[in-house]
């Protein structure tokens, strides 16, 4: 990973809260050794000889290991490297707790599994890789999942207890019928929401789920109607070579190993889109279309003003249709709101509702953004709920 944050320091760090928290940014102590990983995800640090704890942290992922440097080069195993798997605080390894929508579309779940929070199962004669029900470092909460795994609940369930929310500091709503979307727009569904995210939870949504987005959040996005049914769930998906804006994910994807960059091998030698004409990157099954992300202003606690409206990663055509193919539209975004972050994309998570061996594009940038919108931000005062 690019960008992660290593260092060494004498004393052990204090941990990740395991509840939602504020990732206020902090400065290191001036004496601390750190730099950040490039973007194939190499590092060289200074560090003086002796017994150090090293540090790897992007997000809530972070790894502490204490080590003993000799003079000289001391090149560091892959064990501490590495962002964890799973949470072990009593080791020095922590992950974000992660609630997931269960929803019967978007097989998010097993994309998870592949970045690495749940063991897979992999049938090279099905050209498939699941989930390993009971290995997943995550909660699963019924959002329509159809039975597909045991939940803990329902979303509906979940987003109305507010102490359930708050011991997670991400929550997944994939694509889904809404079987749930009543509760997400009562007055305590939307205030149980904000209050989470502004404490620091991380809200990540994706197509048919807009609606869960714009039940507490509606003035950061609006999103295209379909033309012949209504409402902001298109009943026509379209797929759009979108073109990556943000130069450190960029950077990022061309420094993947062809291995990550065309899965195509793994599958029968055809099928899925790969990286190869970067900054174009395709996008498969968008289900939405965002209309417009207007400026959302927030007092900059210094006497002016600051946006924390989304930011656009990747901008494409629509289908021409229910969403224009000129100008580009947004179609993965990301919003402040007070210490936390909420993202959407038109497509989905995964790449449609099959299974498939290995990360398709849209999933490597999942993965991206599931690290970077994790780090340190200043927490700016929430703007009030439109009236």
């Amino acid at each position: 990973m690019s960008g992660a944050l290593v260092y060494a320091t004498d004393t052990q760090p204090e941990g990740i809260p395991d509840e939602v928290y504020c990732t206020e940014c902090v400065h290191l102590p001036c004496e601390t050794q750190f730099a950040l990983t490039k973007p194939d995800g190499s590092f060289d640090l200074a560090v003086p000889a002796g017994s150090k704890y090293v540090v790897v942290q992007k997000g809530q992922f972070m790894r502490v290991t204490e080590v003993q440097l000799a003079a000289g080069a001391n090149p560091l195993p892959v064990e501490v490297t590495s962002l964890p798997d799973h949470r072990d605080a009593a080791n020095g390894l922590y992950i974000p707790n992660i609630a997931l929508g269960l929803g019967s579309y978007d097989r998010l779940e097993d994309a998870l599994g592949k970045l690495g929070l749940a063991d897979t199962l992999i049938d090279p004669g099905a050209y498939s890789e699941t989930l390993v029900e009971g290995t997943q470092q995550f909660d699963m909460w019924d959002n329509g999942g159809d039975g597909l795994y045991t939940t803990v609940g329902s979303v509906g369930e979940l987003v109305l207890d507010y102490a359930k929310l708050s011991k997670y500091h991400v929550l997944f709503m994939p694509c889904s019928s809404d079987p749930y979307l009543s509760e997400f727009l009562s007055d305590l569904g939307k205030e149980n929401l904000r209050k989470w995210v502004a404490a620091g939870g991380k809200f990540y949504v994706s197509d048919w789920s807009n609606e869960y987005l714009s039940a507490a959040f509606d003035q950061y996005q609006t999103f295209y109607q379909d033309m012949d049914f209504g409402g902001p769930d298109l009943y026509s998906p379209y797929d759009s070579l979108g073109t990556v804006l943000d130069p450190d994910l960029l950077a990022w994807l061309e420094a993947l190993p062809a291995a990550l960059k065309d899965i195509n091998p793994l599958n029968g030698g055809f099928g899925h889109p790969v990286i190869s004409a970067l900054p174009q990157i395709e996008t498969v099954d968008n289900w939405s279309g965002v209309a417009a992300t207007p400026p959302v202003l927030v007092d900059d606690g210094m006497g002016g003003q600051i946006d924390v409206g989304h930011k656009t990663w990747i901008e494409g055509p629509g289908d021409g249709y229910n969403a224009p193919s000129i100008p580009p539209n947004p179609l993965t975004i990301t919003g402040h709101y007070g210490c936390g972050k909420i993202m959407f994309t038109t497509y989905h998570m995964a790449e449609a509702s099959d299974s498939y061996i290995g990360l398709t594009p849209q999933e490597l940038v999942l993965l991206y953004l599931i690290l970077e919108i994790g780090v340190c931000q200043e927490a700016f005062e929430p703007p009030p709920p439109p009236r």
